[in-house]
Order: C-alpha cells, then sequence, then structure tokens
C-alpha cells in the first residue's frame, strides 16, 4: 500500500509534476533584478515591501504549478482536481517524445482534455468510451508514461 502526503488508501502510481530546478532560478534572478529596480528608486521601507511580496508572488506561483499531482487509486486516476474512472478508459498509450510533439501541434485536438507541462517531454493519451463526455481523450504529462500506462490498463480491465 501506498500513500501520498494527505492520501490513505490503494494506490498503483503516483507522481508530482514538480517544475525543473533551473525555474527556481530563473525565478530568484526575476526577482534580484526587480529588487534592483525597486530599490534604486523607492525608499527602502517601501521597496523592501514590494520586494518581500513579489517574491512570495512568484514562489507560490511556481510551487502551485509545480504541485500538480498524478495518481491511480482505487480504481481511477486522477490528475490534479479531475478524476476518471476506470470503468471510462477505453485505451490507454504512452507516448515518447517525438509522439507528444506532434500529439501537441499538428495532431491537437481542440476537444482534449489536457494536464501538459513543458519541462516535461513524455504524454500518456487516455482514449474515453464514455459518449455524454466532452473529451475524447485526456492527454496528461508525466516522466514514467510506459509506468502510468500500465497502472491505467490495470485498472481499465478491473470492475
Amino acid at each position: 500500500m501506498l500513500h501520498a502526503r494527505g492520501y490513505i488508501g490503494w494506490m498503483s502510481y503516483v507522481e508530482r509534476l514538480r517544475v525543473p530546478m533551473w525555474w527556481w532560478i530563473v525565478a530568484v534572478v526575476l526577482v534580484a533584478s526587480l529588487a534592483l529596480a525597486v530599490l534604486a528608486y523607492v525608499p527602502t521601507v517601501q521597496g523592501i515591501i514590494v520586494v518581500a511580496l513579489s517574491c512570495i508572488a512568484v514562489g507560490l506561483m511556481i510551487h502551485a504549478y509545480g504541485s500538480t499531482s498524478i495518481r491511480v487509486a482505487d480504481g481511477a486516476l486522477h490528475v490534479g482536481r479531475q478524476s476518471l474512472e476506470g470503468r471510462w478508459i477505453e485505451d490507454v498509450e504512452a507516448l515518447d517524445r517525438a509522439e507528444s510533439t506532434q500529439v501537441m501541434s499538428s495532431g491537437a485536438s481542440t476537444r482534449d482534455f489536457l494536464l501538459t507541462r513543458p519541462y516535461i517531454g513524455e504524454l500518456v493519451r487516455v482514449k474515453l468510451n464514455d459518449a455524454a463526455d466532452p473529451h475524447p481523450h485526456w492527454l496528461v504529462s508525466s516522466r514514467n508514461a510506459t509506468q502510468l500506462a500500465a497502472a491505467l490498463d490495470t485498472i481499465k480491465r478491473s470492475p
């Protein structure tokens, strides 16, 4: 039995789509350049307040973007706040970097549900068998696309 933060139950796959370290480095450089510009022209106390608030805002945005989780638990795929029960999965396909690029460009459908991250090269395409769903596919970024696809194959076969 695997456990993720805030979740107790059976889980066959769990992944967090964290941002790469260089995003944090770029954020620090951004805030440092903002601090240099603001503190040069604004009184010190107000400048420190602006820089501190900017630092908090940038840090929270990057953390929120990079804290999205993917998990296959209790017969369902949970992607961020969305869930998909295994009974609605018709087919699962792990896509490598080249296939993912093609699917996200010329092979794109405006009806697909997307949870993708530009810093993750692989995707998993989940084809749905629910005619009432407006999304024929879910495209989900994953650093371990083959493992996620295997976990989804397991839940689509279970009753």
